[in-house]
């Protein structure tokens, strides 16, 4: 059984996020509602541009999730099983560091734990 179809055997309601990011910088990616918790079970990154993309639970001084290697124009699709967050309230951010500004694109499916 995949994670996707855990969460949905459990009642939860899958929910997915787009945000596209320009530049090198950092960005919530998904921002919980009050009192839950993300499981994110599915991820595509498009991108046009080389690079490295991060991802962090809360904050960027630790909690690192993973890192990617962009090559340019190519979509990248981890086959990431599902990462679920302990805390509460706590924000997925991601962080690029690019050599180009033409933007990349992050989908992200998952379920919000209450």
């Amino acid at each position: 059984m995949s994670a996707y179809e855990f969460y949905l055997n459990k009642g939860f309601t899958p929910q997915t996020r787009t945000t596209s990011i320009s530049g090198a910088g950092t960005i919530a990616v998904w921002s919980p509602a009050t009192s839950t918790r993300v499981a994110i079970t599915d991820m595509t990154i498009s991108n046009i541009l080389a690079g490295t993309i991060a991802f962090y639970w809360g904050n960027l001084a630790g909690d690192k999730i993973a890192e990617f290697v962009l090559s340019g124009s190519a979509n990248v699709t981890p086959a990431i099983g599902g990462w679920e967050g302990t805390a509460y309230d706590r924000v997925l951010f991601a962080k690029l560091v690019a050599s180009a500004t033409d933007g990349v694109r992050v989908n992200l499916t998952g379920f919000e734990l209450s």
